[in-house]
């Protein structure tokens, strides 16, 4: 279980720091995207919070060392994603780690498992994550 209360701005942020973190590298592009969609707000997270998180998770992971997952890299990973149980949350979550994992124009292996086992595991696919963000763009930045 997470050390996050369920459905909390913590735990929302826990999975898409997965998403971040994955390929072990902070590109500017991604937090860039994150800047752009609001994407704290949306969490309900200020983005100092959501890096001082980033930071601290990142340390204590190496996701994308390898080109796949461990057993112990999926139970962190689950344990994540138990945390985050609305199903509108997890749509939002989804539609924003897709911005971050192709912001740097390059979808990493280890990015592609991560986001695979969230969408699996809380029953989506990749079509609905896409039809949400057709049917509900969010407004271009100004």
């Amino acid at each position: 279980m997470s050390e996050h209360a369920i459905d909390s701005p913590q735990a929302l942020a826990q999975v898409l720091i997965l998403a971040v973190v994955a390929d072990t590298e902070f590109d500017a592009r991604e937090l860039a995207i994150l800047d752009e969609l609001d994407a704290y707000a949306r969490l309900g997270t200020t983005r100092e919070a959501f890096l001082r998180q980033a930071l601290a998770h990142a340390q204590s992971t190496r996701l994308g060392e390898r080109g796949y997952l461990r057993m112990s890299d999926i139970a962190q990973i689950d344990a994540a994603l138990e945390a985050v149980r609305d199903p509108a949350k997890r749509l939002l979550v989804c539609r924003l780690a897709a911005s971050v994992i192709t912001a740097d124009g390059r979808v990493h292996d280890v990015e592609r498992l991560v986001f695979d086992h969230m969408l699996c595991r809380w029953g989506l696919t990749r079509s609905m994550v896409s039809r949400a963000i057709l049917a509900n763009r969010w407004p271009a930045p100004a």
